[in-house]
């Protein structure tokens, strides 16, 4: 099994080589004002080590370039604009007015609507606008794919409630009941 390395998704140590030669810094000169050796800008640049986000954005922040530059074709995702605000799901879940599991799917992609008032919730707490609330949420969305949702009806509907040994209609009546409360969750 893959262990996920910790770190900044999508950070490219090429990238950082590149800002910081092209400012004309030595790796020394670079780590000073973030209180980091020399040896660790090194491992972040040969992809040894993953910087956190918090040093990511002092890096980006020493070599007058945003976060993008050091993360190249990277989408920038709910969860990004979490980490560099410095807050946790559950303190974001709780900005948004939500559960941590309702949060954790809407971060991860997998609620797939945004609705504005959270978006300018997050936003001020985020320090950043509604719409890059709405573009990190695309990301996110897109992450996932583009899985098509099971439609209850037709065969479909039938095979599941035989399954379930309930009549068609009394499973209908209960996707529509917990879509409601859902959806009452979430507003």
């Amino acid at each position: 099994m893959a262990v996920r390395r910790r770190g900044v998704r999508g950070f490219d140590g090429s990238a950082l080589r590149s800002r910081r030669e092209g400012r004309r810094m030595s790796e020394e000169d670079l780590g000073r004002p973030l209180g980091t050796s020399a040896s660790l800008i090194r491992a972040y640049e040969e992809g040894r080590r993953i910087p956190e986000w918090g040093t990511l954005v002092a890096l980006a922040s020493a070599l007058s370039c945003s976060l993008d530059d050091l993360r190249p074709g990277q989408p920038t995702t709910l969860e990004d604009l979490r980490c560099v605000a410095g807050q946790n799901q559950a303190a974001a879940a709780a900005t948004a007015g939500l559960g941590r599991s309702g949060y954790a799917m809407l971060e991860n992609g997998h609620t797939r609507t945004l609705k504005p008032r959270i978006a300018c919730a997050l936003a001020a707490a985020w320090g950043c606008s509604p719409d890059d609330v709405v573009q990190a949420h695309s990301a996110a969305v897109q992450e996932t794919g583009s899985s098509t949702p099971v439609l209850l009806q037709g065969a479909v509907l039938e095979e599941l409630a035989e399954r379930l040994h309930m009549a068609p209609d009394a499973l209908l009546d209960l996707a529509r009941n917990i879509q409601t409360e859902a959806e009452g969750r979430n507003s």
